[in-house]
């Protein structure tokens, strides 16, 4: 028996131990304990106005945003934010804020301890997945699985953190991602959750969850158990929300009218000064002056002045294509080639200081290889799964290219990316062993 088989022998003896996975989680689950102290602490020195002197969370701090709501879902007033002295109802689509307040009143209203849950949650999730994956040497393909969701500094930062949707959104593609392409036995009803979260997570995922609920439905998947759930689950959530926006604002909310605070957004990439200082400079500067446009003749409701501003952003858009042709090309810009921070400052001599952050070399260079493996795999193959990655990854980003970009709206696809690349070598490596036996 040659060395290699007596590695395999081994590993097979590792694998067939139950005792050894649970020893491989509890390892990955303190090297997150760690990494979210890490990180907790270091955002805490960062922003100290985020918590108190006992470490507990100020939540009409957290940016973005949701403040506001946070704090009123403290008093019983629900989802409400006031923008332009109006009282807005489906600002912002509910899963973060309920998510937050339910950890802040029933877990622990510590920061460290907040995060730490929702990120142990949301690990332990993928770390049973990737256990599910029938492939040979499989706690070496796990270990190296979570090591690779981990390896990337701005991606796992992004992910940690609990101050914009991307704290919640990676790890719910992640799954989503991971369920596709598992061998669960009732994996479309972990799909059919995982995309209703998403869809009361964040408004503009609408296409990339609609996209997918049918798709399921006209394509081979249907081969397996509960196919038609998602498209299930989303109309209901469709319906939930709708109604809910409805009693409060007489507005039935749906399709890509999810959130009242949406056309405000999109604003920001439909004016003069968007292509001058994108993707160099926020286009949250021109927050102030986007809300002076307001006439004082709109009435004081969330949705008519969500229709001024959709309206304003349609007339820039037919009046300037050349803008929307320019701003397009530096969209792509950030998702393959912009290296730098995403948020760039001046200087006193009004300078702009550009810091480079290596961790998006990997994210970019990965991501290459993915689209290239994904086109190549079904081109090769015409197989369901590499063209419902193709579909899936266009209209993940189709609406940040009608709006505007930045690399941590990408962390989620990037780490897909980076994945599917080992899953790929992995593959390989394996098939080549086989032939030599």
């Amino acid at each position: 028996m040659n060395f290699l088989e007596k590695s395999k022998n081994i590993i097979r003896k590792i694998e067939n131990s139950t005792i050894n996975y649970f020893i491989l989680y509890l390892f990955f689950a303190f090297i997150i304990l760690f990494l979210n102290f890490y990180f907790s602490y270091s955002y805490i020195i960062k922003f100290p106005d985020i918590v108190d002197e006992e470490n507990r969370i100020i939540l009409k701090n957290l940016g973005f945003n949701f403040g506001q709501i946070l704090e009123n879902l403290q008093i019983n007033e629900g989802l409400k934010a006031i923008y332009f002295n109006t009282d807005y109802y489906v600002s912002r689509m509910p899963l973060l804020p309920l998510t937050l307040t339910f950890l802040y009143n029933f877990v622990s209203e510590n920061f460290y301890i907040i995060l730490l849950v929702k990120n142990l949650f949301f690990f332990s999730i993928i770390f049973l997945l990737l256990c599910n994956f029938k492939r040979d040497t499989k706690i070496i393909f796990v270990i190296i699985s979570l090591f690779i969701f981990l390896y990337n500094p701005h991606n796992l930062i992004t992910s940690l953190s609990f101050n914009f949707e991307e704290g919640l959104l990676n790890y719910l593609i992640l799954i989503l991602f991971l369920a596709i392409l598992s061998d669960l036995k009732y994996k479309f009803l972990l799909i059919s959750v995982t995309l209703s979260l998403i869809f009361f997570l964040k408004s503009s995922m609408i296409f990339l969850c609609t996209f997918l609920s049918i798709f399921f439905i006209f394509s081979n998947f249907k081969k397996d158990r509960y196919y038609f759930l998602p498209l299930i689950f989303l109309i209901i959530s469709n319906l939930i929300w709708g109604t809910y926006s409805y009693k409060k604002t007489g507005v039935f909310a749906y399709g890509t009218s999810l959130a009242s605070y949406n056309a405000f957004t999109l604003n920001h990439a439909y004016n003069d000064k968007f292509t001058t200082i994108y993707p160099s400079i926020s286009p949250d500067v021109l927050t102030q002056e986007i809300e002076e446009k307001l006439p004082l003749e709109v009435k004081k409701d969330e949705w008519e002045i969500d229709k001024f501003y959709f309206n304003d952003s349609i007339e820039y858009l037919k009046s300037n294509p050349k803008d929307i042709f320019i701003g397009v090309l530096k969209k792509f810009q950030v998702v393959f080639f912009y290296i730098y921070k995403d948020s760039q400052f001046k200087t006193i001599d009004e300078e702009i200081i550009k810091e480079i952050r290596l961790s998006n070399i990997p994210n970019k260079i990965f991501f290459v290889l993915y689209l290239f493996l994904i086109l190549r795999n079904f081109y090769l193959f015409r197989d369901t799964k590499n063209l419902l990655l193709i579909l899936a990854t266009c209209f993940y980003f189709f609406p940040y290219f009608v709006g505007f970009i930045y690399t941590r709206h990408c962390t989620a696809i990037y780490m897909i990316a980076t994945f599917y690349v080992f899953n790929e070598i992995y593959n390989k490596i394996n098939l080549v062993l086989l032939k030599k036996k």
